[in-house]
């Protein structure tokens, strides 16, 4: 993100906060300041995998992104991080907790992916984001990436400038708020309480450059208002103006009412014909998120508003640029820009509605486009309201808010214009309107009060670095992925296609815990040679780092490779659907470890070099001629039909399927038997409880004991595990089958499968 240091030095330490560290950063400024020049040109170089969300489906259209509520599968309501008590809970009141999400997510395979991808948050508009659905945010990440860290171990970027609009907060809501959080904003998360981002300010305005109206806008942001400012503001008091239709006035009011009815009538004044101009949508388009009238009405000499910059890059005009119609057709618009000397005629722009998903072949977060949204830039600007008029700039305005509900309204509506020269105020403003909330002021002075960002940037940027080489060489996850998988081959030869390949599953997993056992050696070495400073090191480090590189990198692709070859052996048998798509899963889970070696190395080498690691460079780290015709041959049938991973007919033909209605999520039964254990009960009673088998019992909590959250000597008399051991070692099987052959009916196939559990624990 190259500029004059002048203009982007805030900037660019943000970029490097980003792509360097693994802080949290508020970034902010202004009206005017160029944060969303800054969010677009992030997202096209940044080496992170990233996403876009917003609290609102405009805004998150606006930005590129999707909406909170659709990306985190986040229920509308009121969030509580732990049960509500006391009597402000009132009966009809519902609201959200932790525990509550979690029950009720049901999350398919590629949104999944897509979260356990993500290495870097953004969320846009961040002054409407409550408090309260960020700590939803925190929970879901935290649950999906089995990662109890902040956010699941998320980088988040906050943009947005707190002084516009704030959160909507009801009454009733913030009773029960009140309970747990200081304040609706954003920063008063409890996610965010050890975790505070960096707070980065994008100080140069290009919207304004008169001097005593910047002044003014400063004191309003900083709850300063002086009575000078009041009475600058009272000298452009008009009371009851009204301009001429063509005088290229547009108003700015507080409520959507007031803006359409004058927009209605100010037409309505215009003779001659009315034109009307569809708009077309095409698939998944919310009407909620419209970025533009669906049914546009226009005459000739209407004043309207550009409300897209020209996508031709010729800069003809830009979003809240003004014009008046000079000719209509039944298929296109001539208008006269403000201030332009000759018409132009103006063509259709296609908003596009994306979702996320993981690119098959590279496992990097990518768009897909699932619905669209054509019409004609414009609509009617004799009014508009404050809140749609955030990110527009005005030449002339008239501002009527006297009724402004919200403190932050104020300084936006103002903050449109270039100048005081184009201000007409039509009702006046008091002191105690314009002023801001205090607990946004209190968190603005976190800004002045924290350690200087070029001593952060270094010591965080250390901190991740050497993170990111721990992270690449450190096979535990992906070991206790694979443990797991193996743990799953529990039916009968007979019954299951899959339970033929277990030998397969258990060599992979030997092969893999001899790799992590060389990757635990390496990490000693990281931690040594890693010496913040010391050029001699580091280089020995990269030396060493390049040369475990060239050592695990064989090993995992050829892992990968193996769970290539079996799929095209699973294709060929019957009811393998599922057990095709948990090798997908998991051959992603190699390859994630292959990439996660080959960026760390190149990180370092770039620290060394004191140079940035582009986007660009990292992905032709991952890009492979073989893997990507592995992938293709993966993801084709034997009828030569391709299939998308994660949808409901993975690796089974398409066919119609009944529209069922949903139904409500389920406790996991394994974890209420898990809790019915801990609260002191015997497997005997547990079944007696649940009316379930005692082997149903016993293999629920060996579920627990293969992620070492039961340790198997609670559940089985030592003596038995002893016996079971030994007969899996001396017949080197884990299969149920024959060990329960060789020890006898007196061991069940329950005590068999947690004691299994316990001896792939151990990494025998």
């Amino acid at each position: 993100m190259q500029s004059t240091a002048e203009e982007t030095q805030p900037a660019q330490l943000a970029a490097k906060f980003i792509n360097q560290t693994s802080r949290h950063i508020f970034l902010t400024g202004k009206a005017g300041t160029g944060k969303t020049t800054f969010l677009r040109n992030l997202i096209s170089l940044t080496h992170k995998k990233a996403v876009i969300v917003a609290p609102t489906g405009i805004a998150a259209i606006n930005a590129n992104g999707v909406t909170i509520h659709s990306l985190f599968q986040l229920p509308f309501g009121t969030f509580l991080p732990k049960t509500a008590t006391g009597s402000e809970l009132k009966e009809y009141q519902h609201y959200n907790t932790p525990k509550s999400i979690i029950r009720h997510l049901n999350m398919n395979s590629v949104k999944r992916r897509v979260l356990l991808d993500l290495e870097l948050l953004v969320i846009d508009e961040v002054s409407m984001l409550r408090a309260d659905l960020l700590d939803a945010i925190d929970t879901v990440l935290r649950y999906i990436r089995k990662n109890n860290s902040n956010f699941g171990g998320v980088q988040v970027l906050f943009i947005g400038d707190l002084h516009q609009l704030p959160p909507v907060v009801k009454n009733e809501e913030w009773n029960l708020l009140s309970q747990f959080y200081n304040s609706a904003f954003f920063f008063d998360a409890l996610a965010l309480e050890k975790n505070p981002p960096v707070y980065i300010e994008l100080e140069k305005i290009y919207r304004q450059s008169d001097e005593t109206f910047i002044s003014l806008l400063n004191n309003l942001r900083n709850n300063v208002v002086t009575d000078q400012d009041i009475a600058l503001l009272k000298t452009y008091f008009k009371e009851n103006y009204k301009p001429l239709l063509t005088d290229n006035y547009i108003t700015l009011t507080t409520h959507n009412h007031k803006a359409d009815t004058l927009n209605r009538n100010s037409l309505k004044e215009l003779p001659g014909k009315s034109f009307f101009y569809n708009a077309e949508v095409e698939k998944d388009f919310a009407e909620s998120a419209f970025p533009a009238d669906k049914s546009l009405e226009l005459k000739v000499g209407a004043q309207v508003m550009f409300i897209k910059n020209d996508p031709t890059g010729e800069q003809r005009f830009f979003n809240g640029k003004l014009a008046v119609v000079k000719k209509l057709t039944a298929d296109s618009i001539e208008l006269l820009p403000d201030g332009a000397t000759y018409s132009l005629t103006v063509e259709k722009y296609t908003w596009k509605n994306i979702r996320y998903n993981t690119n098959k072949t590279t496992n990097e977060i990518e768009e897909e486009i699932i619905g669209t949204f054509t019409q004609f830039p414009l609509k009617l600007a004799w009014a508009i309201t404050v809140h749609k008029s955030q990110g527009l700039t005005f030449d002339k305005a008239i501002i009527d808010i006297g009724d402004a509900f919200a403190p932050g309204q104020i300084y936006v509506a103002l903050s449109r214009l270039r100048s005081l020269n184009g201000l007409v105020l039509t009702s006046l403003i008091s002191n105690k309107g314009i002023r801001q909330d205090q607990n946004v002021t209190y968190f603005a002075r976190t800004k002045d009060q924290q350690e200087d960002l070029a001593v952060q940037i270094k010591k965080e940027s250390d901190a991740f670095l050497r993170f990111s080489l721990l992270q690449a060489f450190n096979f535990s996850n992906l070991d206790n992925y694979v443990f797991e998988h193996v743990f799953s081959y529990t039916k009968d030869e007979k019954r299951s296609t899959k339970q033929t390949h277990l030998p397969w599953a258990v060599k992979l997993q030997q092969e893999l815990i001899a790799s992590r056992n060389h990757a635990d050696k390496f990490l000693k070495q990281i931690e040594r040679l890693f010496v913040v400073g010391d050029t001699e090191s580091l280089n020995m480090l990269l030396e060493r780092t390049t040369a475990a590189e060239n050592y695990f990198i064989p090993q995992l692709t050829a892992f990968s490779e193996s769970i290539f070859s079996l799929m095209e052996v699973a294709k060929t048998q019957k009811q393998t659907k599922e057990f095709l798509a948990e090798l997908v899963e998991m051959e992603a889970m190699f390859f994630e470890q292959f990439k996660k070696i080959k960026k760390a190395k190149a990180m370092l080498a770039s620290s060394i070099l004191g140079q940035e690691l582009s986007k660009e460079a990292v992905l032709a780290l991952y890009r492979s001629a073989k893997r990507e015709e592995l992938i293709k041959q993966a993801y084709t049938l034997p009828n030569k039909e391709e299939l998308k991973p994660g949808s409901a007919d993975f690796y089974s033909k398409a066919k119609p399927k009944k529209v069922k209605e949903p139904k409500e999520p389920k406790e996991d039964t394994k974890e209420i038997t898990l809790k019915l254990f801990k609260d002191g009960q015997t497997i005997i009673e547990i079944a007696a409880t649940r009316k379930m088998s005692t082997g149903t019992i016993e293999g629920h909590l060996a579920y627990f004991v293969a992620r070492q959250e039961l340790a198997a000597s609670e559940l089985v008399p030592s003596r038995k595990l002893q016996e079971i051991t030994a007969t899996i070692v001396k017949l080197k099987s884990v299969k149920l089958n024959e060990i329960r052959e060789h020890l006898g009916k007196a061991y069940g196939f329950g005590e068999i499968k947690i004691a299994i559990a316990a001896y792939l624990v151990d990494g025998n």
